[in-house]
């Protein structure tokens, strides 16, 4: 009983007895084999040649025979919102800050997709950002305004086309410095939508965060 009060359990992977404040329900040897990448050139030039923006932290690479693509599955479709932000705050921990005047705004979900999970897995991610960078989360900066199909399988020209009209920024009083925060890097045209839709009302993109590359 006190187990299942703590939230504790066993690594849904291998079944090792977790201890408190585990990583999204994963044993520390099982993390061992995610292909993390860590701060440093190499990272940073991968997340430019996608999105074409300065990644802020990255968390790893999706491969199902590594965990990860289980690991990002459980977190946006398990009905739980303590996943995501462990695994904010664990990349926050390995990753430096953005400057003190950023805030993050996390890529927003339809109210229909929000409302069948319980929540927005980039916003909940951005929490646990916050939690080690002392940065505030500003979802209110950006907006979905439409629904869209699956965009799996698509090349970037056709992700822009149909992303262009799904995310609208709201104007404020000041502008601010953003950093986006979105949950699978894959083309990099939602980062470059949000960015764009962002920067129409004067706000300043200074890159983004994003917990899986595919």
């Amino acid at each position: 009983m006190l187990r299942a009060w703590l939230g504790l359990g066993r690594c849904w992977e291998c079944g090792t007895m977790l201890l408190a404040n585990e990583v999204a329900g994963t044993c520390p040897g099982c993390r061992l084999a995610w292909p993390v990448l860590p701060p440093g050139a190499g990272s940073q030039a991968l997340g430019q040649m996608r999105a074409g923006a300065l990644p802020w932290a990255l968390g790893f690479r999706l491969c199902a025979e590594r965990g990860t693509s289980q690991v990002l599955h459980r977190m946006k479709y398990g009905g739980l919102i303590d996943p995501a932000q462990r695994l904010g705050r664990w990349m926050s921990a390995a990753w430096p800050s953005p400057p003190p005047d950023t805030v993050l705004v996390p890529v927003p979900s339809h109210w229909r997709r929000r409302l069948r999970r319980g929540f927005n897995p980039s916003e909940s991610l951005a929490c646990g950002l916050a939690c080690n960078w002392g940065l505030a989360v500003e979802p209110s900066l950006l907006v979905r305004a439409a629904h869209r199909r699956s965009l799996t399988g698509s090349s970037r020209v056709e992700r822009m086309r149909v992303l262009e009209a799904c995310y609208v920024g709201m104007p404020t009083p000041n502008a601010r410095r953003v950093v986006v925060v979105d949950d699978v890097l894959t083309t990099g045209a939602t980062y470059r939508t949000c960015a764009q839709a962002l920067e129409a009302e004067g706000h300043t993109c200074i890159g983004g965060v994003w917990l899986a590359m595919a």
